[in-house]
C-alpha cells in the first residue's frame, strides 16, 4: 500500500459497514497515513446494489481506477474505470499468487500514473466478464 501512495492518492470506497471497515484499516493503516479518505455502505448504502459511484468521491474520473473483486460495483461508470481483482480467498491461499496480484495491481497503477486518462490503460485488463457486462455497445 505504501507502494502506491508514491504513484497515486489512496482511497478506500467499500460496501461494508463502517464498524468492519474502520476494524479493518486499523490494520492496514493504524497511522492514517495512507488513505485519502474512506467511504462505506452507511455513508452510501445504495451502493450494496448500484455499485461503486467513484463521482461520489472524486472528480476526476479520468485519473480514478477501481479495484473491485466484484464486477455489478463497476456500474455506475459502466466498468470504465474499473480492474478486476482476484477475490482474496483464491490468492489468499499462496504467498506467491497473492504477490503476482499486487504486482500486477501496482503495474496498472503506473501504466495510469503515465497515462492522461486511467481509463485508457484499464481497459486493457478488463476481463472476460468485465468485456461481456460492458460491452462496447454498453459503453458508447
Amino acid at each position: 500500500l505504501s507502494l502506491f501512495g508514491l504513484i497515486a492518492k489512496q482511497h478506500v470506497f467499500t460496501t461494508a459497514q463502517e464498524t468492519y471497515a474502520r476494524n479493518l484499516l486499523g490494520k492496514l493503516d493504524p497511522d492514517g497515513t495512507v488513505f485519502e479518505s474512506v467511504s462505506h455502505r452507511d455513508m452510501y448504502p445504495h451502493a450494496v446494489k448500484e455499485g461503486k459511484d467513484l463521482a461520489l468521491v472524486t472528480d476526476r474520473l479520468d485519473r480514478a481506477i477501481l479495484f473491485d473483486d466484484r464486477l455489478d460495483n463497476f456500474d455506475p461508470q459502466i466498468g470504465k474505470n474499473g480492474v478486476l481483482v482476484a477475490k482474496y480467498v483464491d490468492v489468499g491461499k499462496s504467498d506467491v499468487l497473492e504477490l503476482l496480484e499486487m504486482c500486477r495491481l501496482v503495474c496498472i497503477a503506473a501504466l495510469a500514473h503515465l497515462c492522461p486518462d486511467a481509463r485508457n490503460v484499464v481497459k486493457f485488463f478488463w476481463s472476460d466478464g468485465h468485456k461481456e457486462r460492458f460491452s462496447v455497445k454498453k459503453t458508447m
